[in-house]
């Protein structure tokens, strides 16, 4: 129970969130390092501490959908939202159960993965669904429409010829995109969608605005919010992800750290020192300690293992 903890263990979870906090961050100092490698090392409760984070994680990783790992990734995360995570994990397992059914939206869906994961999902009308790493979408089929809806994440789709030739539409909170004749993906991204077309067109109306309507051509992304559209681009990469690949071409390092971190368990870093470095190949996204090794032999640099789930690429 949270009352049987000692003041010391609860101080040292309050800087066990600060330091967890800290290290989450894009910019980390080395100094900020060795200072956290000294609190851990100070004494047995700082220890004790640091290991609930590495239990949590382990506990979310766990979780279908991954949806508590996703937020315990967040580089944005407060030292508060931690310490209300830490403490509901050591504390009453009521408590914890009670947080995790907040968190249950991954959980409920028709189909989700975990992070790391990627997976196919033949539908009954001859669509492919494949859903990226830690996403979620649940998949409604009427008279009316074949209806997916993506909760959180990044799908892609191929569609099916339809007897009932019922329209094929994926909604997200910011609109809806219908095929046409297609295949595409969307990705959802803080209160935006992506949407990215492999072949023949899609159709996006706004969800705010929706007299405004667009269609978007083979070879070509578009972002939009609920309210309007970004310009359309070029695509900006292929859907390689569906078949767990990474391809980049003079892309910088930093980039290719964050699209390996979505896939792997725990935290993986890039020092700004050597973020700006190009980086040009194909690159497994599950196997990313794979990825990393080829990077290391062909950058100049090396690979900081604090634990097996905290790495940070550095300048060698």
């Amino acid at each position: 129970m949270m009352s049987s903890l000692t003041t010391e263990q609860r101080q040292a979870l309050r800087n066990a969130s600060h330091w967890y906090a800290v290290l989450s961050g894009e910019r980390v100092s080395p100094q900020q390092e060795e200072k956290w490698q000294q609190w851990v090392d100070a004494n047995h409760e700082n220890q004790w501490a640091w290991q609930q984070v590495e239990n949590l994680r382990q506990q979310m990783q766990t979780m279908p959908g991954n949806v508590a790992s996703k937020a315990l990734n967040d580089s944005q995360l407060t030292r508060r939202h931690v310490l209300k995570c830490l403490l509901l994990a050591v504390g009453a397992g009521g408590s914890w159960q009670l947080w995790q059914s907040d968190l249950s939206t991954g959980i409920r869906a028709d189909y989700h993965t975990a992070k790391g994961e990627i997976r196919q999902f033949p539908l009954k009308d001859g669509s492919m669904l494949t859903l990226d790493t830690a996403s979620a979408a649940n998949v409604r089929y009427d008279d009316n429409e074949r209806r997916i809806e993506l909760l959180f994440g990044t799908l892609a789709l191929t569609s099916g010829k339809d007897a009932l030739k019922r329209p094929l539409r994926v909604y997200t909170p910011q609109g809806q995109l219908t095929a046409l004749g297609t295949e595409f993906s969307v990705e959802q991204q803080d209160n935006r969608t992506l949407l990215r077309v492999n072949q023949h067109a899609v159709a996006v109306r706004l969800a705010h605005q929706p007299d405004q309507l667009m269609t978007v051509q083979q070879g070509e992304m578009l972002r939009f919010s609920a309210n309007a559209f970004d310009a359309v681009q070029k695509v900006d990469e292929k859907l390689q992800w569906t078949r767990g690949l990474l391809s980049v071409s003079d892309r910088p390092l930093g980039e290719v750290i964050a699209q390996l971190a979505r896939y792997r368990q725990g935290i993986l870093r890039c020092d700004p020192q050597v973020a700006q470095l190009r980086v040009s190949g194909t690159y497994p996204l599950v196997q990313s300690d794979v990825a990393l090794n080829a990077l290391q032999q062909t950058l100049p640099i090396s690979l900081q293992r604090v634990t097996r789930y905290w790495v940070t690429v550095k300048t060698r």
